[in-house]
């Protein structure tokens, strides 16, 4: 039967089914093969992987960065940062790393941070004379920041996957996020140094008044992620409610203060979310489905049987784990990943004495590194269809990228501290 279900979902993914409907048909035709087990649990088992309290965050978030993007936050936030790195050489891509980075504090979609500030940096950059070969990758992994700082649909989905505090998850994705926004300037500024008159500052100097001026207009944007992040850890509402809240706020600040949406606006704003939800869900239905299939016929045991036998200790367990995210990384979505895979080697970590939480950010940070890996690429498509570049012509700029992205997984894998003490400061 196994291998029947294996084969199934190969064979189809390689002749183009998308990977969700895949994993649900190649699980089925495994039900059908074997004869023991009713149809019907195929709907049980779909309706039960959706059949959480936790999981109703994702449509929620997904609906508060929708209202945030329609309600002009984005475009503030560039104007804010530009005020604060516009004197130096290359500031463009830093502008659009840093907007990136506090995005990603309200959408929480990797996407969605990439299409928000993207379609506002790229053009900058293309009238300035930049490289738009080298803006298209570094704005795509700038996007890729967005599932490690919080709020995170992806750790939502670890933690409901893993059984771990997502309110954990979220702390110890802000010191790997801020490292790596740290990694992606330095990469921006020595490409400025090297790119010629292209990259000279957009700014002769830093002006106190206009960065008060700029910073008290992004300031509703610059709130959401602190009232989101300390309320959940204050134990004042759960994830869910934080959700709730993020939604409530992104109306009151989008109709009230920006004063960019319309109440005609409000059913095309829904409409987006609820078919970019609706994705999300889907493959965690199907995915849930495969998961539960391969648990009863213990294959996540089999598997650390196996490995508790030929690997040392953890840090040979992470060494084959970090190689299976970058491959597993670049040809599937983080979402099916995650609901597939981790079934499997969460077990195995916890043989290991792997602590869940560091776990989860590992996880979070090497899905990240694959948005922008060709071929799947989600955020490399994302900020390659802003620009009309190629995949093809944008590879080779991926590459610094990736390195830079790649030095600060091994140091959050090798020196667990750096995702673990905010956790512990605040448990």
């Amino acid at each position: 039967m196994l291998a029947v279900l294996f084969v199934s979902i190969v064979v189809l993914f390689l002749i183009g089914m998308p990977i969700a409907f895949a994993l649900g048909t190649g699980t089925t035709i495994a039900i059908l093969w074997d004869g023991n087990l009713p149809l019907s649990v195929v709907a049980q088992r779909m309706f039960f992987g959706l059949d959480s309290w936790l999981l109703m965050a994702i449509p929620l978030f997904m609906l508060a960065g929708q209202l945030m993007t329609a309600g002009g936050m984005s475009r503030r936030l560039v104007a804010f940062t530009t005020e604060l790195f516009g004197f130096v050489r290359g500031s463009l891509g830093i502008v659009s790393v840093t907007a990136s980075m506090i995005f990603a504090g309200v959408s929480g979609s990797s996407t969605a941070d990439t299409a928000a500030v993207g379609a506002i940096m790229l053009p900058l950059m293309k009238e300035r004379g930049y490289n738009m070969k080298f803006a298209t990758a570094l704005q795509a992994a700038a996007g890729s920041i967005g599932p490690v700082i919080p709020p995170s649909l992806l750790m939502i989905l670890i933690g409901f996957t893993t059984n771990t505090s997502v309110s954990a998850l979220f702390l110890g994705g802000i010191v790997p996020g801020l490292l790596i926004g740290v990694g992606l300037m330095v990469v921006a500024y020595v490409h400025a140094v090297r790119g010629g008159k292209a990259y000279v500052p957009i700014r002769g100097e830093v002006s106190l008044k206009r960065v008060v001026k700029t910073g008290i207009a992004a300031a509703p944007a610059l709130g959401l992620p602190f009232i989101i992040v300390f309320g959940i850890v204050g134990g004042i509402f759960t994830t869910t409610e934080a959700a709730v809240v993020a939604v409530v706020y992104g109306f009151l600040v989008g109709m009230l203060i920006y004063r960019e949406i319309s109440p005609r606006d409000i059913p095309g704003i829904l409409a987006r979310s609820a078919e970019l939800a609706t994705v999300i869900m889907f493959i965690q239905t199907t995915a849930f489905l495969f998961a539960w299939l391969i648990t009863v016929h213990q294959v996540p045991a089999l598997l650390a049987e196996a490995l508790m036998r030929h690997v040392a200790g953890p840090a040979a367990f992470y060494l084959l784990y970090i190689v299976l995210l970058l491959l597993v990384g670049a040809v599937m979505e983080s979402f099916s990943a995650t609901v597939v895979l981790l079934p499997i080697l969460f077990p195995i970590a916890q043989s290991f004495g792997i602590d869940p939480v560091h776990f989860g950010v590992v996880t979070t940070v090497g899905w990240a590194i694959g948005y922008i890996t060709p071929p799947f690429g989600a955020t490399l498509f994302v900020s390659c269809s802003l620009t009309g570049r190629s995949i093809r012509e944008v590879s080779p700029h991926i590459l610094p990228i990736v390195a830079a992205m790649l030095a600060v997984l091994l140091l959050i894998t090798f020196v667990p501290e750096t995702v673990l003490w905010i956790p512990r400061m605040f448990s």
